[in-house]
C-alpha cells in the first residue's frame, strides 16, 4: 500500500479567482475523488496545519491511501490536469508503507555505509 501526502498553500491566483472558478475547481475535485474511490484510492483526510506546529510555508494538507504506485500516479496526474497547481503552491510525497522495524533497519544500514 502507498500513501500520498499533499501539502499546499494558496497562491495569489486563488484569491484573485472568481467565486465561480473556485467552486468549479472544488466541484471537479469532489467528482474526481468519487472516481478515484472506484479504483481503490482512499481519502484518509484533509486538514489545516496547526500554527504552533508549522515548520513549512504550506498551510493545508491531505493524506491519501493508494493500493499501488500506479494508482498514486493516476491521482497525481489528475491533480495536475485539474488546474490545481494554478491556484496552489504544493509539495507531494509518495511512499510505500512498511513496518517501522524495516525502515529503522534501513536507517541503521545508512549509518554503517557512511563509515
Amino acid at each position: 500500500m502507498h500513501v500520498v501526502v499533499e501539502t499546499w498553500t494558496p497562491k495569489p491566483a486563488f484569491f484573485a479567482a472568481t467565486e465561480e472558478a473556485r467552486n468549479d475547481l472544488f466541484t471537479g475535485i469532489q467528482e474526481a475523488m468519487k472516481q478515484l474511490a472506484e479504483i481503490g484510492f482512499v481519502t484518509l483526510g484533509w486538514g489545516r496545519a496547526e500554527p504552533a506546529t508549522l515548520s513549512t510555508s504550506y498551510e493545508w494538507f491531505a493524506v491519501w491511501q493508494a493500493p499501488s504506485r500506479e494508482v498514486a500516479d493516476v491521482f497525481l496526474n489528475g491533480v495536475e490536469s485539474s488546474g490545481w497547481y494554478t491556484y496552489f503552491e504544493q509539495t507531494n510525497l509518495v511512499g510505500e508503507l512498511r513496518p517501522a522495524e524495516t525502515v529503522i533497519a534501513e536507517h541503521l544500514a545508512l549509518g554503517a555505509e557512511a563509515k
